[in-house]
């Protein structure tokens, strides 16, 4: 079975050493790199089963910012990630990485189903030991109920994405995707095997991108993850790597 992991890179330097370590055993890591001025590329090169491409294309903003429209270069990934013909194609961000739960199983969950589509529970994370639960609980009132979102598909499926600026949504072959578990077959991979999403690790990384979404234009409302995302709670003891 073979496995290839797709992730967009922009000055990551800090967290592509620790994403690489973590699908170490994929058979493939693709690295589409949108322009960094860091370490990313030169640490990234270390790891003898990934790949590093540079994907040039820019969006200039206002106030002088720019950034790599989020659909186009995932889709040039995709189509990257299908030269290989991969089995199954694993796409995640450079700051969010596998329980140790989830690296036990992910091979042996990805061969027993029998569906296109893998979705996993994502623990959002304030700076190390906390995280926000209702970040991973958004779509029920009393909050207890875990909600995956999407991780993985098989290489042979006709999956893309739609560009819905600054983000993207899906389409198999023609057709929109509303919600995937309507309109596709899904496997959810439910807590105590998760994936941990460390956007929020650092406070002035957090304060420096929330100005930089403002002074763009991109995200001229965005605030603070403190404002939005609702209480912390101690991240639980089996949400580690």
């Amino acid at each position: 079975m073979k496995i290839v992991v797709i992730v967009r890179t922009r000055d990551e330097e800090a967290r592509i050493g620790p994403f690489c370590d973590a699908y170490k055993n994929v058979d493939r890591i693709l690295v589409g790199d949108g322009g960094s001025v860091d370490r990313t590329v030169e640490i990234a090169k270390i790891y003898p089963n990934v790949e590093v491409r540079h994907f040039e294309e820019r969006v200039m903003l206002n106030n002088g910012h720019w950034r790599n429209n989020d659909s186009r270069h995932t889709n040039w990934l995709i189509a990257w990630a299908k030269e290989y013909q991969p089995d199954w194609i694993i796409s995640d961000d450079c700051d969010c990485r596998p329980n140790y739960l989830l690296k036990q199983q992910y091979r042996t969950i990805l061969k027993k189903t029998d569906v296109d589509f893998v979705q996993v529970v994502r623990l959002y994370v304030w700076l190390s030991d906390r995280h926000f639960p209702y970040m991973a609980k958004p779509y029920t009132e009393d909050r207890d109920k875990w909600c995956p979102s999407l991780w993985a598909w098989r290489g042979n499926v006709d999956f893309w994405t739609v560009d819905t600026f600054p983000h993207f949504t899906f389409r198999i072959g023609s057709m929109p995707i509303r919600d995937l578990v309507s309109d596709a077959k899904v496997f959810d991979v439910m807590p105590p095997a998760c994936l941990i999403h460390y956007s929020w690790d650092n406070v002035e990384r957090v304060e420096r991108k929330v100005r930089t979404h403002i002074e763009s234009g991109s995200m001229p409302g965005q605030l603070h993850p403190l404002e939005f995302a609702g209480p912390l709670e101690v991240l639980p003891e089996w949400a580690v790597e």
